[in-house]
């Protein structure tokens, strides 16, 4: 059986030397490679995920951040309809947080 050393792309001076290097079969090799790859794509989902979610975030705050202005502001002009302005935007406020606790899930 023929066997090589395993290096990474690019690993000249990386922490896999020639003198660390795992012996391998070719097949071994392969395997390897496609579950280096593997990795690289779940950390990439991974990190879109996490910005998704953080846009998300961001929005919902800002949105809120605006509907409770309004909240405030409605209640001094029509006080008798201040539980329904709280009971509507805490509604939102907290549809938008079960929202973005389930992203990415």
């Amino acid at each position: 059986m023929t066997t090589t050393d395993l290096q990474p792309a690019g690993s000249a001076g990386s922490a896999l030397s020639a003198a660390g290097a795992v012996p391998m079969s070719k097949g071994l090799q392969r395997q390897a490679r496609q579950a280096l790859d593997r990795v690289a794509v779940n950390a990439a989902v991974a990190v879109a995920t996490e910005r998704s979610r953080a846009v998300l975030t961001e929005e919902a705050l800002l949105n809120i951040g605006a509907l409770s202005a309004l909240e405030a502001h409605l209640i001094t002009i029509a006080p008798l309809g201040e539980a329904r302005f709280r009971a509507i935007v805490d509604a939102c406020a907290l549809g938008s947080a079960e929202a973005i606790s389930r992203w990415g899930r």
